[in-house]
């Protein structure tokens, strides 16, 4: 278990069955239309955490979005429409799927996360669970399985994400066990020691009171490392902090 990964976006490349080059920049990993899973050209560590993300040096698979996520693709949906997803060369075949499955519940064993609408999602599920803006992405907004007759993101998504659950049940990979979080959740109201300790990492006044200023810190530093900035100093953020 990680406690500097915590999230798996799950995506379409846009391109062929085969990855390109430029594919491979963009994910950590990618599975092809015969279900080869590949690495892509940063490891998962590069996005880890409390990392500096600058340009050219991590896996960038999703705005705003990449500090402690996975990037995980098909190499699929060339020349896809939105209006007809399956009028494309190269939609999604069912090897292909039930290969990014399996691998989606591997990494999920293996970083230990668990399998939630906030840490298990695809990119066309990022804007409206966890409200960062996205450029349009409808990444699996389509049900590539053609169970569903829905369009709706979220509905589609909790159909993979029971697919992933079930993968893991049968998966050999077992999660390594972390040391218990040592650091409380804290957010605006909260007072004490902790949050002075806090204000001491973000390089701010140490009042020991989590108001408006602190809020507005704890923001500035998740937007600075691709977190998702909801303004809480979580394990997320108290890792990040601890590691600059």
């Amino acid at each position: 278990m990680s406690a500097h990964i915590n999230r798996i976006v799950m995506h379409h490349s846009a391109g062929a069955l085969e990855p390109s080059a430029f594919d491979l920049q963009h994910y950590h990993r990618m599975v092809t239309g015969s279900g080869k899973v590949l690495d892509g050209k940063f490891p998962i560590s590069a996005n880890a955490i409390g990392r500096k993300l600058a340009p050219g040096t991590y896996a960038a698979h999703t705005r705003n979005l990449n500090g402690g996520a996975i990037g995980l693709a098909l190499a699929a949906m060339a020349d896809a429409q939105w209006g007809d997803p399956r009028a494309c060369r190269a939609f999604p075949t069912r090897l292909q799927m039930d290969a990014f499955i399996v691998e989606a519940g591997r990494l999920c064993l293996e970083y230990g996360i668990e399998v939630t609408r906030q840490t298990v999602l695809s990119h066309a599920e990022v804007q409206i669970t966890l409200g960062v803006t996205q450029a349009g992405k409808w990444d699996f907004d389509y049900d590539p399985y053609g169970i569903l007759d829905s369009r709706d993101p979220v509905l589609i998504g909790d159909m993979l994400r029971e697919k992933i659950r079930a993968a893991m049940g049968a998966a050999p990979v077992v999660a390594t066990p972390g040391p218990a979080p040592t650091r409380p959740v804290l957010r605006r109201g909260s007072t004490g020691a902790d949050v002075g300790d806090l204000q001491r990492l973000l390089g701010i006044t140490q009042d020991r009171i989590f108001g408006p200023a602190t809020q507005a810190a704890v923001i500035a530093h998740q937007k600075a490392h691709q977190l998702l900035a909801d303004g809480i100093a979580g394990p997320a953020t108290w890792a990040s902090l601890e590691r600059n």
